[in-house]
């Protein structure tokens, strides 16, 4: 699995974090279009190793398409994960 660098585009991280999921990529697309908002979130996603269908699925599946209540749960569960490090 590819990770994120420093060198990616907006662009280029979403097509990493999609994995070829297009739903994925539609929801990303979505995050980003604040881009300093959204980067923070592509990287929350990053660290928590979520990509392609796991994206789509917690967006579709658990969150019914909402936007801001998948965002916040991304929020939630990487401030979590940092906390071990």
């Amino acid at each position: 699995m590819r990770m994120l660098e420093a060198t990616d585009t907006l662009e280029g991280a979403i097509k990493t974090l999609a994995a070829g999921s297009v739903g994925a990529a539609s929801v990303l697309g979505r995050i980003v279009d604040e881009p300093f908002a959204g980067l923070m979130i592509l990287l929350d996603l990053e660290r928590l190793g979520l990509r392609g269908e796991q994206i789509w699925r917690l967006y579709r599946d658990v969150h019914g398409m909402n936007l801001n209540g998948f965002i916040g749960h991304v929020k939630t569960q990487a401030a979590r994960v940092d906390r071990f490090f």
